[in-house]
Protein backbone atom coordinates (compact mmCIF):
# COMPACT_ATOMS: atom_id res chain seq x y z
CA UNK A 1 0.00 0.00 0.00
CA UNK A 2 2.85 2.39 0.75
CA UNK A 3 4.16 1.83 -2.64
CA UNK A 4 0.98 2.06 -4.39
CA UNK A 5 1.00 5.85 -2.58
CA UNK A 6 4.45 6.71 -3.50
CA UNK A 7 3.59 5.58 -7.23
CA UNK A 8 0.82 7.58 -6.78
CA UNK A 9 2.11 11.01 -5.58
CA UNK A 10 5.24 10.25 -8.03
CA UNK A 11 2.56 10.00 -11.07
CA UNK A 12 0.70 13.29 -9.53
CA UNK A 13 3.80 15.71 -8.99
CA UNK A 14 5.17 15.31 -12.78
CA UNK A 15 2.46 17.43 -14.24
CA UNK A 16 3.51 20.31 -11.79
CA UNK A 17 6.93 19.95 -12.48
CA UNK A 18 6.68 22.52 -15.60
CA UNK A 19 4.11 24.79 -13.56
CA UNK A 20 7.15 25.61 -10.63
CA UNK A 21 9.57 26.27 -13.28
CA UNK A 22 7.41 28.17 -15.46
CA UNK A 23 6.54 30.28 -11.86
CA UNK A 24 10.38 30.63 -11.07
CA UNK A 25 10.56 32.40 -14.54
CA UNK A 26 8.16 34.50 -14.27
CA UNK A 27 8.99 35.45 -11.27
CA UNK A 28 12.20 36.75 -12.62
CA UNK A 29 10.75 38.53 -15.23
CA UNK A 30 8.63 40.12 -12.60
CA UNK A 31 11.66 41.34 -10.60
CA UNK A 32 13.77 42.82 -13.84
CA UNK A 33 10.46 44.53 -14.80
CA UNK A 34 10.03 46.03 -11.66
CA UNK A 35 13.18 47.33 -11.69
CA UNK A 36 13.01 48.71 -14.95
CA UNK A 37 10.05 49.96 -14.13
CA UNK A 38 11.65 51.78 -10.85
CA UNK A 39 14.24 52.92 -13.27
CA UNK A 40 11.97 54.79 -15.62
CA UNK A 41 9.84 56.47 -13.34
CA UNK A 42 13.13 57.64 -11.76
CA UNK A 43 13.89 59.04 -15.55
CA UNK A 44 10.42 59.94 -15.88
CA UNK A 45 10.11 61.86 -12.43
CA UNK A 46 13.41 63.40 -13.70
CA UNK A 47 11.99 63.99 -16.97
CA UNK A 48 9.20 65.84 -15.84
CA UNK A 49 10.95 67.52 -13.70
CA UNK A 50 13.04 68.95 -16.57
CA UNK A 51 10.06 69.86 -18.31
CA UNK A 52 8.48 71.97 -16.29
CA UNK A 53 11.26 74.30 -16.07
CA UNK A 54 11.91 73.97 -19.32
CA UNK A 55 7.99 75.18 -19.95
CA UNK A 56 8.69 77.85 -17.39
CA UNK A 57 11.58 78.92 -19.54
CA UNK A 58 9.24 78.97 -22.47
CA UNK A 59 6.72 80.84 -21.44
CA UNK A 60 8.47 84.16 -21.65
CA UNK A 61 10.15 82.95 -25.26
CA UNK A 62 8.55 81.31 -28.21
CA UNK A 63 9.49 77.67 -28.60
CA UNK A 64 12.84 76.72 -30.32
CA UNK A 65 13.67 74.09 -32.34
CA UNK A 66 15.38 72.53 -29.51
CA UNK A 67 12.57 72.39 -27.39
CA UNK A 68 10.29 71.19 -30.85
CA UNK A 69 13.64 68.23 -30.24
CA UNK A 70 12.34 68.10 -26.72
CA UNK A 71 9.07 68.13 -27.10
CA UNK A 72 9.02 65.13 -29.13
CA UNK A 73 11.09 63.40 -27.30
CA UNK A 74 9.12 63.95 -24.34
CA UNK A 75 5.73 62.65 -26.83
CA UNK A 76 7.80 59.32 -27.28
CA UNK A 77 8.63 59.21 -23.48
CA UNK A 78 5.42 59.24 -22.92
CA UNK A 79 4.06 56.36 -25.47
CA UNK A 80 6.76 54.85 -24.42
CA UNK A 81 5.54 55.40 -20.28
CA UNK A 82 2.19 54.07 -21.54
CA UNK A 83 3.57 50.75 -23.29
CA UNK A 84 5.39 50.46 -19.40
CA UNK A 85 1.80 50.96 -17.87
CA UNK A 86 0.31 48.20 -20.45
CA UNK A 87 3.18 45.85 -19.57
CA UNK A 88 2.77 46.56 -16.23
CA UNK A 89 -0.94 45.66 -16.18
CA UNK A 90 0.01 42.20 -17.96
CA UNK A 91 2.31 41.63 -15.09
CA UNK A 92 -0.18 42.26 -12.58
CA UNK A 93 -2.18 39.63 -14.45
CA UNK A 94 1.19 37.44 -14.46
CA UNK A 95 1.37 37.94 -10.42
CA UNK A 96 -2.05 37.25 -9.84
CA UNK A 97 -1.73 34.00 -12.02
CA UNK A 98 1.57 33.26 -10.51
CA UNK A 99 -0.73 33.67 -6.90
CA UNK A 100 -3.38 31.80 -7.91
CA UNK A 101 -0.58 28.72 -8.90
CA UNK A 102 1.64 29.41 -5.75
CA UNK A 103 -1.94 28.76 -4.15
CA UNK A 104 -2.48 25.67 -6.15
CA UNK A 105 1.19 24.70 -4.99
CA UNK A 106 0.25 24.99 -1.45
CA UNK A 107 -3.16 23.11 -1.81
CA UNK A 108 -1.34 20.52 -3.24
CA UNK A 109 1.24 20.38 -0.79
CA UNK A 110 -1.19 20.20 1.70
CA UNK A 111 -2.90 17.34 -0.15
CA UNK A 112 0.44 15.67 -0.16
CA UNK A 113 0.93 16.06 3.32
CA UNK A 114 -2.19 14.97 4.51
CA UNK A 115 -1.68 11.94 2.20
CA UNK A 116 1.46 10.76 3.29
CA UNK A 117 -0.45 11.42 7.15
CA UNK A 118 -2.92 9.14 5.94
CA UNK A 119 -0.17 6.35 4.17
CA UNK A 120 1.52 6.67 7.79
CA UNK A 121 -1.64 5.48 9.62
CA UNK A 122 -2.56 2.50 6.63
CA UNK A 123 1.33 1.54 7.18
CA UNK A 124 0.85 1.07 11.07
CA UNK A 125 -2.35 -0.18 10.89
CA UNK A 126 -1.05 -3.19 8.39
CA UNK A 127 1.97 -3.49 10.57
CA UNK A 128 -0.99 -3.70 13.25
CA UNK A 129 -2.67 -6.31 10.78
CA UNK A 130 -0.05 -8.45 10.20
CA UNK A 131 0.56 -8.58 14.35
CA UNK A 132 -2.90 -9.56 14.63
CA UNK A 133 -3.08 -12.00 11.92
CA UNK A 134 0.22 -13.82 12.83
CA UNK A 135 -1.08 -13.83 15.81
CA UNK A 136 -4.50 -15.29 14.79
CA UNK A 137 -2.75 -17.97 12.60
CA UNK A 138 -0.83 -18.58 15.99
CA UNK A 139 -4.44 -19.35 17.53
CA UNK A 140 -6.09 -20.84 14.74
CA UNK A 141 -2.83 -24.00 14.35
CA UNK A 142 -3.75 -24.18 18.62
CA UNK A 143 -7.63 -24.62 17.53
CA UNK A 144 -6.83 -27.00 14.92
CA UNK A 145 -5.07 -28.70 16.82
CA UNK A 146 -7.23 -29.15 19.88
CA UNK A 147 -10.15 -29.77 17.23
CA UNK A 148 -7.90 -32.68 16.07
CA UNK A 149 -7.93 -34.20 19.85
CA UNK A 150 -11.09 -33.73 20.44
CA UNK A 151 -12.23 -35.69 17.27
CA UNK A 152 -10.46 -38.50 18.10
CA UNK A 153 -11.87 -38.40 21.60
CA UNK A 154 -14.75 -38.30 19.89
CA UNK A 155 -14.52 -41.02 17.55
CA UNK A 156 -13.36 -43.24 20.32
CA UNK A 157 -16.08 -42.04 22.34
CA UNK A 158 -18.52 -42.87 19.49
CA UNK A 159 -17.37 -46.38 18.87
CA UNK A 160 -17.82 -47.40 22.17
CA UNK A 161 -21.43 -45.56 22.40
CA UNK A 162 -22.24 -47.67 19.43
CA UNK A 163 -20.43 -50.99 21.12
CA UNK A 164 -22.80 -50.24 24.01
CA UNK A 165 -25.83 -49.64 22.14
CA UNK A 166 -25.47 -52.48 20.15
CA UNK A 167 -24.92 -54.80 23.21
CA UNK A 168 -27.86 -52.93 24.84
CA UNK A 169 -30.29 -53.38 21.78
CA UNK A 170 -28.96 -56.91 21.77
CA UNK A 171 -29.85 -56.99 25.32
CA UNK A 172 -33.22 -55.52 25.25
CA UNK A 173 -34.13 -57.90 21.82
CA UNK A 174 -32.77 -60.89 23.91
CA UNK A 175 -35.82 -59.33 27.12
CA UNK A 176 -38.09 -59.11 24.76
CA UNK A 177 -38.23 -62.35 23.07
CA UNK A 178 -37.69 -63.68 26.69
CA UNK A 179 -40.73 -61.63 27.75
CA UNK A 180 -42.95 -62.57 24.62
CA UNK A 181 -41.94 -66.29 25.37
CA UNK A 182 -43.26 -65.68 28.90
CA UNK A 183 -46.67 -64.00 27.93
CA UNK A 184 -46.80 -66.90 25.51
CA UNK A 185 -46.42 -69.62 27.52
CA UNK A 186 -48.44 -67.77 30.61
CA UNK A 187 -51.26 -67.45 27.84
CA UNK A 188 -50.92 -70.98 27.03
CA UNK A 189 -51.20 -72.33 30.60
CA UNK A 190 -53.82 -69.96 31.44
CA UNK A 191 -55.51 -72.06 28.74
CA UNK A 192 -54.84 -74.97 30.13
CA UNK A 193 -55.95 -74.12 33.47
CA UNK A 194 -59.29 -72.75 32.34
CA UNK A 195 -59.52 -75.86 30.49
CA UNK A 196 -58.74 -78.10 33.23
CA UNK A 197 -60.96 -75.77 35.94
CA UNK A 198 -63.92 -75.88 32.84
CA UNK A 199 -63.05 -80.29 32.77
CA UNK A 200 -63.14 -80.25 36.47
CA UNK A 201 -66.83 -77.71 36.63
CA UNK A 202 -68.14 -80.59 34.43
CA UNK A 203 -66.82 -83.30 35.93
CA UNK A 204 -68.55 -82.05 39.59
CA UNK A 205 -72.03 -81.41 37.40
CA UNK A 206 -72.00 -85.18 35.98
CA UNK A 207 -71.19 -86.42 39.57
CA UNK A 208 -74.40 -84.56 41.11
CA UNK A 209 -76.63 -85.36 38.57
CA UNK A 210 -75.33 -88.91 39.18
CA UNK A 211 -75.82 -88.52 42.51
CA UNK A 212 -79.64 -87.02 42.11
CA UNK A 213 -80.38 -89.34 39.38
CA UNK A 214 -79.81 -92.13 41.61
CA UNK A 215 -82.80 -91.02 44.13
CA UNK A 216 -84.82 -93.05 41.75
CA UNK A 217 -87.86 -91.22 43.28
CA UNK A 218 -89.68 -90.46 40.39
CA UNK A 219 -90.61 -87.00 41.46
CA UNK A 220 -89.27 -85.66 37.96
CA UNK A 221 -86.18 -83.68 40.50
CA UNK A 222 -83.58 -85.05 37.96
CA UNK A 223 -85.01 -82.87 35.34
CA UNK A 224 -84.08 -79.51 37.24
CA UNK A 225 -80.96 -77.29 35.49
CA UNK A 226 -78.12 -77.52 37.24
CA UNK A 227 -76.49 -74.80 35.54
CA UNK A 228 -78.92 -72.31 36.85
CA UNK A 229 -78.85 -73.32 40.25
CA UNK A 230 -82.40 -74.69 40.09
CA UNK A 231 -83.60 -70.55 38.92
CA UNK A 232 -84.83 -71.49 35.58
CA UNK A 233 -85.39 -67.44 35.09
CA UNK A 234 -81.65 -67.22 34.76
CA UNK A 235 -79.86 -67.05 31.31
CA UNK A 236 -76.49 -68.83 31.30
CA UNK A 237 -74.78 -70.25 28.91
CA UNK A 238 -76.15 -72.93 26.35
CA UNK A 239 -79.06 -71.87 26.45
CA UNK A 240 -81.57 -73.06 23.66
CA UNK A 241 -81.28 -69.66 21.19
CA UNK A 242 -81.48 -66.70 21.25
CA UNK A 243 -84.02 -64.66 23.80
CA UNK A 244 -85.25 -60.92 23.15
CA UNK A 245 -83.84 -59.27 26.65
CA UNK A 246 -87.08 -58.09 28.39
CA UNK A 247 -85.59 -56.80 31.96
CA UNK A 248 -82.63 -55.16 33.36
CA UNK A 249 -79.82 -57.42 35.45
CA UNK A 250 -77.23 -55.15 36.12
CA UNK A 251 -76.92 -51.36 35.90
CA UNK A 252 -73.38 -49.88 36.64
CA UNK A 253 -72.24 -46.46 36.76
CA UNK A 254 -69.35 -47.29 34.23
CA UNK A 255 -67.81 -43.49 33.69
CA UNK A 256 -67.93 -40.26 34.87
CA UNK A 257 -68.49 -38.88 31.68
CA UNK A 258 -70.37 -40.10 28.47
CA UNK A 259 -69.39 -43.54 27.30
CA UNK A 260 -68.85 -43.52 23.26
CA UNK A 261 -68.46 -47.73 22.61
CA UNK A 262 -69.42 -51.23 23.86
CA UNK A 263 -67.55 -54.69 22.80
CA UNK A 264 -68.39 -57.91 23.97
CA UNK A 265 -65.36 -60.43 23.86
CA UNK A 266 -66.04 -63.21 20.70
CA UNK A 267 -63.72 -65.59 22.30
CA UNK A 268 -66.02 -66.26 24.68
CA UNK A 269 -64.93 -64.56 28.02
CA UNK A 270 -67.12 -63.81 30.32
CA UNK A 271 -66.82 -59.85 30.47
CA UNK A 272 -67.85 -56.87 28.16
CA UNK A 273 -65.57 -53.97 27.32
CA UNK A 274 -66.65 -50.27 27.56
CA UNK A 275 -64.94 -46.81 26.38
CA UNK A 276 -65.57 -43.62 27.43
CA UNK A 277 -65.17 -39.33 26.93
CA UNK A 278 -62.88 -40.05 30.14
CA UNK A 279 -60.22 -41.52 28.30
CA UNK A 280 -60.22 -44.99 29.98
CA UNK A 281 -61.13 -48.54 28.73
CA UNK A 282 -63.18 -50.86 31.15
CA UNK A 283 -63.80 -54.19 31.54
CA UNK A 284 -66.70 -55.68 33.43
CA UNK A 285 -67.63 -59.23 34.57
CA UNK A 286 -71.08 -59.77 32.95
CA UNK A 287 -72.28 -62.18 36.00
CA UNK A 288 -71.29 -60.22 38.75
CA UNK A 289 -71.17 -56.66 37.21
CA UNK A 290 -67.83 -56.06 38.96
CA UNK A 291 -64.90 -53.97 37.27
CA UNK A 292 -61.79 -56.52 36.44
CA UNK A 293 -59.59 -53.99 34.80
CA UNK A 294 -59.11 -50.50 33.49
CA UNK A 295 -57.04 -48.92 30.95
CA UNK A 296 -56.16 -45.10 30.35
CA UNK A 297 -55.07 -43.61 27.03
CA UNK A 298 -53.92 -40.47 28.07
CA UNK A 299 -55.50 -37.23 29.18
CA UNK A 300 -58.08 -35.26 27.02
CA UNK A 301 -58.09 -38.32 24.39
CA UNK A 302 -62.10 -38.69 24.07
CA UNK A 303 -62.03 -42.55 22.86
CA UNK A 304 -64.20 -43.59 19.88
CA UNK A 305 -64.05 -47.13 18.84
CA UNK A 306 -62.99 -50.08 20.42
CA UNK A 307 -62.45 -53.92 19.98
CA UNK A 308 -61.76 -57.16 22.22
CA UNK A 309 -59.86 -60.33 21.28
CA UNK A 310 -59.34 -62.95 23.98
CA UNK A 311 -56.48 -60.96 26.17
CA UNK A 312 -55.99 -57.92 23.73
CA UNK A 313 -57.60 -54.96 24.54
CA UNK A 314 -57.56 -51.79 21.44
CA UNK A 315 -58.78 -48.77 21.48
CA UNK A 316 -58.60 -45.28 19.29
CA UNK A 317 -59.91 -41.35 19.86
CA UNK A 318 -58.74 -38.54 19.12
CA UNK A 319 -55.26 -38.50 19.68
CA UNK A 320 -54.73 -39.58 16.14
CA UNK A 321 -53.70 -42.75 18.03
CA UNK A 322 -54.64 -46.68 18.71
CA UNK A 323 -53.45 -48.26 21.84
CA UNK A 324 -53.68 -52.02 22.12
CA UNK A 325 -53.13 -53.72 25.78
CA UNK A 326 -52.71 -57.02 26.93
CA UNK A 327 -55.44 -57.21 29.48
CA UNK A 328 -53.60 -60.16 31.22
CA UNK A 329 -50.90 -58.43 32.22
CA UNK A 330 -52.29 -54.93 32.06
CA UNK A 331 -49.46 -53.77 29.95
CA UNK A 332 -49.67 -51.20 26.69
CA UNK A 333 -47.97 -53.51 24.31
CA UNK A 334 -48.96 -51.51 21.00
CA UNK A 335 -49.41 -47.49 20.10
CA UNK A 336 -50.30 -47.13 16.76
CA UNK A 337 -49.24 -43.85 15.07
CA UNK A 338 -49.83 -43.61 11.23
CA UNK A 339 -52.72 -41.46 10.76
CA UNK A 340 -52.97 -37.57 10.65
CA UNK A 341 -56.79 -37.15 12.02
CA UNK A 342 -58.74 -38.76 14.96
CA UNK A 343 -59.21 -42.58 14.68
CA UNK A 344 -62.64 -43.54 14.65
CA UNK A 345 -63.15 -47.15 14.34
CA UNK A 346 -60.68 -50.37 15.03
CA UNK A 347 -61.37 -54.11 14.86
CA UNK A 348 -59.07 -57.45 15.04
CA UNK A 349 -58.11 -59.36 12.04
CA UNK A 350 -57.45 -62.79 11.80
CA UNK A 351 -57.45 -63.09 15.60
CA UNK A 352 -54.75 -61.05 17.10
CA UNK A 353 -52.08 -61.00 14.45
CA UNK A 354 -53.48 -58.23 12.39
CA UNK A 355 -55.42 -54.65 13.36
CA UNK A 356 -57.76 -52.48 11.27
CA UNK A 357 -58.23 -48.57 11.68
CA UNK A 358 -60.67 -46.13 10.03
CA UNK A 359 -59.57 -42.33 10.67
CA UNK A 360 -61.18 -38.74 9.71
CA UNK A 361 -57.66 -38.38 7.30
CA UNK A 362 -60.18 -40.46 4.21
CA UNK A 363 -58.22 -43.64 5.31
CA UNK A 364 -57.92 -46.79 6.90
CA UNK A 365 -54.74 -48.56 7.91
CA UNK A 366 -54.22 -52.49 8.29
CA UNK A 367 -50.81 -53.28 10.80
CA UNK A 368 -49.29 -56.47 11.79
CA UNK A 369 -48.92 -56.82 15.54
CA UNK A 370 -47.67 -59.95 15.33
CA UNK A 371 -44.08 -58.35 16.89
CA UNK A 372 -43.24 -56.43 19.24
CA UNK A 373 -42.48 -53.53 16.69
CA UNK A 374 -45.46 -53.10 14.67
CA UNK A 375 -45.93 -52.54 11.26
CA UNK A 376 -47.99 -50.46 8.29
CA UNK A 377 -49.00 -53.08 5.84
CA UNK A 378 -51.83 -51.82 3.74
CA UNK A 379 -53.62 -48.91 3.43
CA UNK A 380 -57.16 -48.45 2.30
CA UNK A 381 -57.79 -44.44 0.82
CA UNK A 382 -61.47 -43.49 -0.04
CA UNK A 383 -63.70 -40.01 -0.48
CA UNK A 384 -65.14 -39.43 3.15
CA UNK A 385 -64.76 -39.28 6.24
CA UNK A 386 -65.03 -42.96 8.48
CA UNK A 387 -67.44 -43.15 10.99
CA UNK A 388 -67.99 -46.68 12.01
CA UNK A 389 -65.87 -50.26 11.03
CA UNK A 390 -66.33 -53.58 10.90
CA UNK A 391 -65.27 -57.02 9.52
CA UNK A 392 -66.28 -60.47 8.75
CA UNK A 393 -66.02 -63.57 10.59
CA UNK A 394 -63.56 -64.26 7.65
CA UNK A 395 -61.74 -61.90 8.19
CA UNK A 396 -61.28 -61.16 4.18
CA UNK A 397 -63.87 -58.39 4.09
CA UNK A 398 -64.03 -54.95 5.83
CA UNK A 399 -67.17 -52.57 5.67
CA UNK A 400 -66.76 -48.74 6.24
CA UNK A 401 -69.41 -46.55 7.06
CA UNK A 402 -69.17 -42.96 5.84
CA UNK A 403 -70.09 -39.34 6.65
CA UNK A 404 -71.51 -38.67 3.05
CA UNK A 405 -74.56 -41.65 3.83
CA UNK A 406 -72.57 -44.77 1.78
CA UNK A 407 -70.97 -47.60 2.73
CA UNK A 408 -68.00 -49.17 0.86
CA UNK A 409 -66.29 -52.80 1.03
CA UNK A 410 -62.89 -53.32 0.85
CA UNK A 411 -60.57 -56.58 0.50
CA UNK A 412 -57.94 -56.17 3.08
CA UNK A 413 -55.83 -59.04 1.88
CA UNK A 414 -55.51 -56.68 -1.56
CA UNK A 415 -56.77 -53.13 -0.57
CA UNK A 416 -59.23 -53.03 -3.15
CA UNK A 417 -62.69 -51.53 -2.88
CA UNK A 418 -65.12 -54.41 -3.64
CA UNK A 419 -68.36 -52.81 -2.90
CA UNK A 420 -69.44 -48.66 -3.16
CA UNK A 421 -72.94 -47.92 -2.16
CA UNK A 422 -73.77 -44.50 -2.18
CA UNK A 423 -76.46 -42.28 -0.10
CA UNK A 424 -77.54 -45.21 2.04
CA UNK A 425 -78.56 -42.77 4.64
CA UNK A 426 -79.26 -39.00 4.09
CA UNK A 427 -76.85 -38.07 6.84
CA UNK A 428 -73.91 -39.88 7.69
CA UNK A 429 -73.42 -43.81 8.85
CA UNK A 430 -73.08 -44.07 12.35
CA UNK A 431 -72.63 -47.48 12.54
CA UNK A 432 -72.11 -51.33 10.71
CA UNK A 433 -72.15 -54.54 11.70
CA UNK A 434 -72.21 -57.86 9.70
CA UNK A 435 -74.61 -60.92 10.54
CA UNK A 436 -72.91 -63.92 12.05
CA UNK A 437 -74.51 -65.81 9.75
CA UNK A 438 -74.53 -64.52 6.37
CA UNK A 439 -71.48 -62.27 5.80
CA UNK A 440 -72.84 -61.00 2.91
CA UNK A 441 -75.69 -58.69 4.81
CA UNK A 442 -74.61 -56.16 7.02
CA UNK A 443 -76.74 -53.90 9.28
CA UNK A 444 -76.48 -49.54 9.02
CA UNK A 445 -77.43 -47.25 11.06
CA UNK A 446 -77.74 -43.27 9.89
CA UNK A 447 -78.16 -39.92 11.44
CA UNK A 448 -81.72 -39.60 9.49
CA UNK A 449 -82.60 -42.44 12.70
CA UNK A 450 -83.43 -45.45 10.00
CA UNK A 451 -81.75 -48.89 10.36
CA UNK A 452 -81.86 -50.62 7.29
CA UNK A 453 -80.03 -54.39 6.67
CA UNK A 454 -78.58 -54.32 3.05
CA UNK A 455 -77.62 -57.19 0.82
CA UNK A 456 -73.70 -56.63 -0.59
CA UNK A 457 -74.26 -59.33 -3.79
CA UNK A 458 -77.43 -57.76 -4.87
CA UNK A 459 -75.71 -54.27 -5.34
CA UNK A 460 -76.58 -53.19 -1.51
CA UNK A 461 -80.36 -53.50 -2.12
CA UNK A 462 -81.79 -53.08 1.40
CA UNK A 463 -83.55 -55.90 2.73
CA UNK A 464 -85.14 -54.50 5.34
CA UNK A 465 -85.69 -50.58 6.99
CA UNK A 466 -85.91 -50.31 10.89
CA UNK A 467 -87.78 -47.27 11.86
CA UNK A 468 -90.21 -45.63 14.75
CA UNK A 469 -91.70 -42.30 15.37
CA UNK A 470 -89.53 -42.26 18.68
CA UNK A 471 -85.99 -43.88 17.49
CA UNK A 472 -83.85 -40.57 16.78
CA UNK A 473 -80.06 -40.49 16.65
CA UNK A 474 -77.92 -37.32 17.50
CA UNK A 475 -74.22 -38.84 17.37
CA UNK A 476 -71.70 -39.45 15.03
CA UNK A 477 -70.69 -42.58 16.62
CA UNK A 478 -73.70 -43.84 18.08
CA UNK A 479 -73.99 -48.21 17.50
CA UNK A 480 -76.18 -50.67 16.84
CA UNK A 481 -76.23 -54.32 16.97
CA UNK A 482 -77.66 -58.08 15.19
CA UNK A 483 -78.59 -61.03 17.56
CA UNK A 484 -76.04 -64.18 16.78
CA UNK A 485 -78.47 -66.13 14.82
CA UNK A 486 -79.42 -62.82 12.68
CA UNK A 487 -82.90 -62.65 13.28
CA UNK A 488 -83.01 -59.89 15.44
CA UNK A 489 -81.49 -55.90 15.11
CA UNK A 490 -81.23 -53.79 17.93
CA UNK A 491 -79.98 -49.72 18.04
CA UNK A 492 -80.36 -47.35 21.34
CA UNK A 493 -81.82 -43.93 20.32
CA UNK A 494 -81.41 -40.41 22.24
CA UNK A 495 -84.83 -40.71 23.88
CA UNK A 496 -82.87 -43.13 25.91
CA UNK A 497 -85.66 -46.30 24.81
CA UNK A 498 -83.63 -49.60 23.28
CA UNK A 499 -85.71 -50.95 20.00
CA UNK A 500 -85.44 -54.53 18.94
CA UNK A 501 -87.05 -55.62 15.57
CA UNK A 502 -87.40 -58.80 14.06
CA UNK A 503 -85.32 -58.96 10.55
CA UNK A 504 -87.33 -61.06 8.80
CA UNK A 505 -90.01 -58.61 8.44
CA UNK A 506 -88.67 -55.50 10.25
CA UNK A 507 -91.59 -55.40 12.81
CA UNK A 508 -90.50 -53.73 16.63
CA UNK A 509 -89.94 -56.57 18.75
CA UNK A 510 -89.50 -55.15 21.96
CA UNK A 511 -88.87 -51.31 23.27
CA UNK A 512 -86.54 -51.47 26.35
CA UNK A 513 -86.61 -48.38 28.65
CA UNK A 514 -84.27 -48.27 31.35
CA UNK A 515 -82.16 -45.38 30.57
CA UNK A 516 -81.96 -41.79 31.49
CA UNK A 517 -81.03 -40.19 29.40
CA UNK A 518 -79.64 -41.30 25.13
CA UNK A 519 -78.54 -44.42 24.26
CA UNK A 520 -75.19 -44.76 22.54
CA UNK A 521 -74.52 -48.28 21.75
CA UNK A 522 -75.71 -51.68 22.28
CA UNK A 523 -74.30 -54.95 21.71
CA UNK A 524 -75.18 -58.55 21.81
CA UNK A 525 -72.75 -61.63 22.67
CA UNK A 526 -71.73 -63.81 19.70
CA UNK A 527 -71.20 -66.63 21.84
CA UNK A 528 -73.71 -67.02 24.98
CA UNK A 529 -76.93 -68.35 22.21
CA UNK A 530 -77.70 -64.61 22.20
CA UNK A 531 -78.68 -64.41 26.00
CA UNK A 532 -76.01 -61.71 26.95
CA UNK A 533 -77.16 -58.42 25.23
CA UNK A 534 -75.97 -54.74 27.27
CA UNK A 535 -76.01 -51.01 26.49
CA UNK A 536 -74.46 -47.72 27.81
CA UNK A 537 -75.69 -44.02 27.99
CA UNK A 538 -74.26 -40.45 27.42
CA UNK A 539 -74.40 -40.37 31.43
CA UNK A 540 -71.76 -43.37 31.48
CA UNK A 541 -74.28 -46.29 32.39
CA UNK A 542 -73.93 -49.45 31.32
CA UNK A 543 -76.81 -51.99 31.88
CA UNK A 544 -76.49 -55.57 30.71
CA UNK A 545 -79.96 -56.98 30.17
CA UNK A 546 -81.76 -59.82 31.05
Amino acid sequence: LHDLLKERNAFETEPFTAVFESNAILNASIHELQHRYDVVQTENTRHKEDIDKLSSQLQARGPTKIELKQREKIQKLEEQLNEKRYAEADLAKEKDKSKELQSTIENLKEHITKKETKMNQLQEQCEDAQKQTKLAEKQYDGLKETIQRLQSDNDTLQKNYDEIEGRILQEKEKFVELMNKMNKDNEELQKKIDMLTELNMQEKKRFIWSAKGDKGDGSGDGDVNLADGGNNSSRMFGGAGVVVPTSIKQRIMAHMRQATSLRYDPMGSDFIGTASEDSTVKLWNTGSGKMLKSFRSGSNNVLLGLDIFGSLVAACGTDKMCRIWNARTERLIHQLVGHSQKVTGTRFINGDKSILTASADRSMKVWDITRSTYRQTVTLRHSSTSNCIDVSYDSITAVSGHLDGGVRFWDVRSSERTADITELHSNGVTSVKFNPRNNAEVLTTGRDSVVKLIDVRKSGEVLQSFFHSEYRIDLSYAGCAISPDGKYAAAGSSTGDIFIWRTVDGNLMKQLKGHDTGVVSVAWNMQTNGQQFASVDKRGYLILWA
